[in-house]
């Protein structure tokens, strides 16, 4: 059976762990849009600790809005806002200058979206890491069950766990490395070995 999973802003580390183990991935596209979820923001380690970057929505329909028909809302720069924060908590790691040209590419696309927005950065990310996940969209809305990962891989708390991060980060500290980080901490700070951080949990 295929899985469904949430869209996610350049998703966690345990968000790629999850994907990766799966030749075909649906993301959930008919659900109508949570909130509070990482659905629309990723964590980043700056100077100061993890740092919330948080893409702005627009719902035209409310509460009752689907995923597939949220808009990206150019109200405020939050382009160039996220982009400064990542060049500063990554401009001196050991790959921001191979990755980071993509990157910023990806931020700039000119999508109105936020799941067209979501999967091309998904996409590209599976690419860097040499996965063979598939993505495709949901047809229809299919109910939650317990563990469904549409709930448990994107809650605003999940996957908090601090632990000592297994690779060298540009701001290293006891309370840095949370599963929920985004995956381009570890890319931007090991390149192409992040995929180890995803295979070897299998």
């Amino acid at each position: 059976m295929t899985p469904v999973l949430p869209t996610s802003y350049f998703g966690s580390i345990a968000y790629f762990r999850v994907l990766s183990q799966y030749d075909n991935v649906l993301i959930e596209g008919k659900e109508h849009f949570p909130k509070q979820t990482y659905r629309n923001r990723c964590d980043i380690v700056g100077g100061d600790g993890i740092l919330s970057l948080s893409i702005p929505t627009k719902k035209p329909d409310g509460s009752k809005t689907l995923t597939e028909d949220i808009l990206l809302s150019n109200d405020e720069n939050w382009r160039a806002r996220h982009w400064r924060s990542l060049k500063s908590a990554y401009q001196s790691a050991a790959y921001f200058d191979f990755y980071g040209i993509e990157v910023e590419e990806l931020l700039f696309a000119e999508t109105t979206s936020l799941l067209d927005f979501n999967t091309a950065i998904t996409k590209r990310i599976i690419h860097w890491l040499d996965l063979d996940t598939v993505l495709a969209y949901s047809s229809e809305f299919k109910t939650m069950e317990k563990d469904d990962y549409r709930r448990v891989l994107l809650e605003k708390n999940a996957y908090q766990d601090i632990q000592k991060a297994p690779y060298i980060q540009v701001f290293p500290g006891p309370t840095h490395y949370k599963e929920s980080l985004s995956i381009l901490d570890a890319i931007f700070c090991e390149g192409p070995l992040a995929r180890n951080l995803l295979i070897a949990k299998h």
